[in-house]
């Protein structure tokens, strides 16, 4: 039995850090504003089990780099655990609750010279007891970012990260006591697949971080979380960025907040409307149990008892962007162009098979 309990999903604004240590400082702001979010979510009559981040929270929009630059995304790689973590870990085991984040250029003993982009939760007693990495991405994120996509490395990842497993290695759920809880990370959320996978798995929650504008504006983070929830049978908390503040005070919004929480039915909850200016966050008491019920139930809103896999399966049969692109090699500078070359590749392959129908040149 689960009680009800209140989840808050926090839209901080963004400090880019200009040098590793200011992740460190970051975290502690982000801590700072915790405190009073989770005291005031409280009062709306079930305790804070959980405090989600979203995607670039600590570390915000890290300079432009080029795909092998090693020099400078070493300079900035981040590890799990380490210092923003014990950070984080501290204040779960003060607030008596699980809170989940993401860091990216993140290290992994298992894949040396790759860095990933990794969602993570901490337990209420201090301890990462979760770690995802972002597997569906464009090709901003290995060119600039120069993180690895777990996808590009498939058969080592899914060995290390899954032990042959597929659904663990690139779908991984914590099972905990408030709920089976996975993360999406930003880019992801617009491809069902992601949430699918998660759901397949176990998701009873799915943390969905980040989106940039112009796409929030125009309803489709909205949209997007409405449709995961809805199709999933599960609660999504989808934490949206602040505006970023400079070193002169002056702010800009890259991002829209609008920050929200929707249930298994596809309802919001809760959604923050306007754009602060400052830090925010918005809150709101879930009943898991309800969610169980539902899922349970032998209704025709109960979608998974009717999913026809073997049908569905054949539509992926064929490839489109192929696994193990960087098995053998880290990505290189001329990555963006490469990649550029490839998905261009990719739209005439469907279109020679039918997917995609051809514009008219006139």
């Amino acid at each position: 039995m689960v009680d009800p309990y209140a989840i808050v999903a926090l839209s901080n604004t963004v400090h880019t850090i200009k040098k590793r240590e200011d992740a460190i400082e970051n975290t502690k702001r982000i801590c700072d504003f915790m405190d009073p979010a989770v005291m005031v979510a409280a009062t709306d009559g079930a305790p804070v089990k959980l405090v989600v981040l979203p995607e670039m929270a600590i570390q915000g929009m890290l300079p432009d780099f080029k795909a092998g630059n090693r020099e400078a995304h070493e300079a900035f790689a981040m590890t799990i655990p380490g210092p923003e973590t014990e950070i984080l870990g501290q204040k779960a085991r003060e607030l008596n609750t699980y809170i989940a984040a993401e860091l990216y250029l993140v290290r992994d003993d298992d894949f040396p010279g790759h860095l990933f982009n990794v969602a993570f939760i901490i337990d209420p007693n201090g301890d990462v007891v979760y770690k995802r990495y972002k597997s569906t991405s464009d090709a901003y994120e290995g060119g600039a970012l120069g993180t690895t996509n777990p996808h590009d490395i498939w058969d080592e990842f899914i060995q290390k990260r899954g032990n042959g497993n597929l659904l663990d290695a690139f779908f991984p759920v914590a099972k905990t006591e408030i709920g089976n809880i996975g993360y999406i990370i930003c880019h992801e959320g617009a491809y069902p697949e992601t949430s699918r996978g998660l759901a397949m798995n176990g998701a009873e929650l799915i943390i969905r971080g980040t989106l940039i504008e112009p796409q929030v504006g125009m309803g489709m983070w909205e949209l997007q979380n409405r449709a995961h929830a809805m199709f999933n049978q599960v609660v999504v908390v989808a934490p949206n960025l602040g505006p970023q503040r400079n070193d002169d005070g002056s702010l800009f919004d890259l991002f829209g907040g609008q920050s929200m929480i929707v249930d298994h039915k596809g309802r919001v909850l809760v959604k923050n409307e306007g754009v602060s200016a400052g830090d925010s966050f918005v809150s709101s008491v879930i009943d898991l149990e309800a969610l169980r019920r539902s899922r349970a139930a032998n209704g025709v809103t109960n979608w998974f008892k009717d999913l026809r896999t073997e049908m569905y399966a054949g539509i992926y049969e064929q490839p489109i962007y192929e696994k193990n692109q960087y098995l053998n090699e880290l990505p290189a500078e001329g990555w963006l162009a490469r990649e550029a070359k490839r998905r261009g590749m990719n739209i005439e392959k469907l279109m020679e098979r039918g997917l995609l129908t051809a514009p008219s040149s006139n």
